[in-house]
């Protein structure tokens, strides 16, 4: 899960870097850019895969099977 989790993260920042250079933006602009997108989507990601292992997210009905 890490992996696709990374996998997203560099696929939003190069999303960014590709878009920003077509774009004519200059270059700090567009590596920060495309910094703040690695950082949020991998931020957002990792928050996400924290909520699914700790079962905040994994519906139970207090049998202790998977519902």
């Amino acid at each position: 899960m890490a992996q696709v989790i990374q996998t997203v993260a560099v696929g939003a920042a190069s999303a960014v870097v590709a878009v920003g250079l077509w774009r004519g933006w200059g270059t700090l602009a567009v590596l920060k850019r495309a910094g703040i997108a690695y950082l949020g989507f991998f931020i957002l990601g990792a928050l996400l895969l924290l909520l699914v292992r700790s079962g905040a997210l994994h519906g139970r009905d207090g049998t202790g099977r998977d519902s």
